[in-house]
């Protein structure tokens, strides 16, 4: 006896393979979007810890500014102290050379042929007004003025006749550069070191 197979075996094997290829492509979708998941969720717990870190960073970051302003203003504390230090030690220094320069004036200045009106100083310049006897007096004068390691470069400005007390004198002016000698220099300095 013959048998015929009526059933459709061709579309059940391509229904099969069909089923068979959707569920593998099924799978592997699912495989594909898991991991997917979890690629996003170990993005995601990056990102939340990248977060984190940034907000401990701009923390930090804000206290070292507070430190960075401060250092800062501690700079230009410095500076302005700095600033008045040298301004002090050149007081210092200009006072000293001062109280030199009339030392030198007074030991100087011959007391019975010339008598001194006026003395001024501005910077490093000096300028003496007086009265004396004679001329020959004033040039002996600017001759020993010379002599002084404290004043350079004297120059007569003016000269003339003065009648005073019934006697005829000369007035004068002179003029003056104030210089610091060398082995004042060191003094100086020496004092106005903090001890």
């Amino acid at each position: 006896m013959v048998y015929i197979n009526l059933l459709p075996i061709k579309a059940i094997r391509e229904h099969a393979k069909a089923v068979q290829q959707l569920t593998i492509f099924a799978l592997c979708f699912v495989i594909v979007l898991a991991a997917l998941g979890i690629v996003g969720f170990y993005q995601a717990s990056t990102v939340a810890g990248l977060e984190n870190d940034i907000k401990v960073l701009t923390a930090e970051k804000q206290k070292y500014e507070k430190i960075l302003a401060q250092v800062k203003k501690l700079e230009n504390d410095k500076k302005v102290i700095e600033n008045k230090i040298a301004v002090i030690k050149q007081l210092q220094k200009t006072s000293a050379l001062t109280v030199h320069i009339l030392d030198e004036i007074a030991n100087l200045t011959p007391t019975k042929r010339i008598w001194l009106t006026s003395l001024s100083q501005a910077g490093m310049s000096l300028n003496i007004s007086g009265t004396a006897l004679d001329n020959q007096t004033i040039a002996g004068y600017m001759d020993v003025l010379k002599t002084s390691p404290y004043i350079a470069d004297v120059n007569l400005n003016s000269s003339s006749m003065q009648n005073y007390a019934g006697r005829n004198l000369k007035a004068f002016n002179i003029s003056c550069a104030i210089s610091i000698p060398a082995a004042a220099e060191p003094e100086t300095t020496a004092q106005t070191q903090p001890q």
